[in-house]
């Protein structure tokens, strides 16, 4: 039973999810500062960004089509 059903969240939005409660405790346990605590943030959510993206297989192969 889902009680926020309207809010659709996959198994890549909790691992996301898992990796910002991570740094959220690593910048409590070792006291980084705020920005410390930003720039992973943001440094996360680009590599789940970049992770997401697909690369078109017919460009990239098509040097070998020729």
């Amino acid at each position: 039973m889902m009680f926020y059903s309207y809010i659709k969240l996959g198994p890549r939005d909790g691992v996301m999810l898992i990796s910002v409660l991570i740094m959220l405790v690593l910048t409590l346990v070792f006291k980084w500062s705020v920005w410390e605590f930003v720039s992973s943030i943001v440094a996360v959510i680009i590599a789940f960004s970049a992770g997401h993206m697909r690369s078109n297989e017919k460009n990239v192969l098509a040097f070998l089509k020729k």
